[in-house]
């Protein structure tokens, strides 16, 4: 077994390792209290559907049925991002900026989408013929569907909170 694992963290691209410092360089900075900012909330979620795109388009043989397991799978991702970030993210104003409390709920989306999305990849190192699996195909689409669909939903629910939070006070 620990040769397995050593294998496969040896022969893991550096191109990875960088990624994985990267997101958690940005996940921790999106933890920590600081004002919101929507079009940066967008990047994390950017790269993650290149990883995903890029193999579908690339390399699976079912690419129709991929874009579709992948688009429906956004839709309930999107859900449960928002009723997490609602759960547990708090936002306040401060003279006119909307600021996010710390919260560790973004750090933990990116590392557990960065997890399953590498099981998800050396699966396919280990056996290259779930790139013409339909089943695999279909699984790894649904999976980085739902993904993305988390970082939606807290981008969302933030778009509403910012929105909340900047009406006008009626007497």
């Amino acid at each position: 077994m620990y040769n397995i694992i050593k294998e496969v963290l040896l022969g893991t691209p550096l191109w990875v390792w960088i990624l994985l410092f990267i997101l958690i360089k940005r996940g921790i900075a999106i933890s920590q209290e600081r004002p919101i900012n929507l079009s940066k909330m967008f990047l994390v979620p950017f790269i993650f559907m290149l990883w995903g795109f890029e193999k579908m388009i690339t390399q699976f043989s079912h690419l129709d049925y991929c874009l579709l397991s992948y688009f429906i799978f956004i839709f309930p991702g999107t859900l449960i991002g928002y009723l997490l970030y609602k759960k547990y993210q708090i936002f306040f104003k401060q003279e006119s900026i909307i600021i996010r409390k710390k919260c560790y709920l973004p750090l933990i989306i990116i590392l557990i989408n960065f997890l399953v999305k590498y099981l998800l990849n050396v699966t396919l190192g280990i056996s290259p013929s779930f790139y013409t699996d339909i089943s695999f195909n279909i699984i790894y689409s649904a999976i980085s569907g739902l993904s993305i669909g988390l970082f939606f939903g807290g981008i969302l629910y933030t778009n509403y909170v910012q929105k909340e939070l900047n009406k006008p006070i009626l007497f």
